[in-house]
């Protein structure tokens, strides 16, 4: 279970797992600040509230000053190694990114989908995914693991990964489309009060993780809904295109 944590007037949720790596900070951004609404995103936005909020989540989190990359998130499947600081990534498509830089944070933006947060056990590089159902039923999760081994020589058995906050299978009702790109019959669940089956995006995303070498006791998945939690997290299924949205963030110490 993610733990909440609340610093500086922000709440954040971090990850047991993750946090038994040392020199690897991260957190899951929630909607509570001295306000209800701490709105982290959307994209590069140049929105001043926007902005001052981001770094007081990132100070709060213990990451003061720290440069924020986070990617053009387009529902993708693709993954960038980030390898310098003073590129623009905002402007780069991609909705996974992976790193061996220390001193930087990794960041995606989610309101309902999910936020992976990969580490090294050696910290040597880490990863952050976002995954909505196209992302998912491309298999990104699995893209980004294989990118870190790849490129960095990780072994998947030293890698750990929480799944953060995401719309529940309790909220998640979809039509054929999803039906159809997912492929897996066993991720849906139905009820005779549901009108259409239900997704369970948490489980797609754990499995690519199991099938991409991970093992069972590194992986840590949240059973918080961000539909149903309407007083700790934002969510475009709930609030629309009004909604506000959150970060989860993952980086090395230098």
């Amino acid at each position: 279970m993610l733990q909440i944590k609340r610093r500086d007037q922000i709440t954040f949720l971090q990850s047991e797992v993750l946090g038994r790596v040392p020199g690897i900070i991260h957190a899951f951004s929630t909607r509570r600040g001295d306000t209800r609404d701490l709105n982290l995103g959307p994209h590069s936005s140049a929105n001043p509230i926007v902005q001052m909020n981001r770094v007081r989540f990132l100070a709060s989190v213990g990451l003061p000053g720290w440069p924020m990359m986070k990617l053009r998130q387009v529902h993708s499947d693709r993954v960038v190694n980030i390898q310098d600081t003073s590129a623009a990534t905002d402007a780069v498509e991609g909705d996974a990114a992976v790193t061996a830089l220390k001193g930087a944070v990794l960041a995606v933006q989610t309101a309902d989908c999910v936020p992976i947060l990969i580490a090294d056990s050696h910290r040597t590089a880490v990863a952050a995914v976002h995954a909505g159902w196209r992302g998912t039923a491309a298999r990104i999760v699995e893209s980004t693991v294989a990118r870190l081994r790849e490129e960095f020589a990780l072994d998947p058995q030293d890698l750990v990964a929480a799944v953060g906050p995401h719309i529940g299978v309790c909220c998640y009702e979809v039509g054929l489309e999803v039906i159809d790109a997912m492929a897996d019959p066993a991720l849906f669940e139905h009820k005779p009060e549901w009108m259409k089956p239900h997704l369970n995006l948490g489980e797609a995303n754990r499995r690519q993780l199991i099938n991409s070498g991970l093992r069972e006791e590194g992986i840590e998945v949240s059973s918080l809904c961000t539909r149903c939690r309407e007083d700790l997290f934002h969510s475009y299924r709930r609030d629309g295109k009004k909604m506000g949205h959150m970060l989860s963030i993952i980086g090395i110490v230098p």
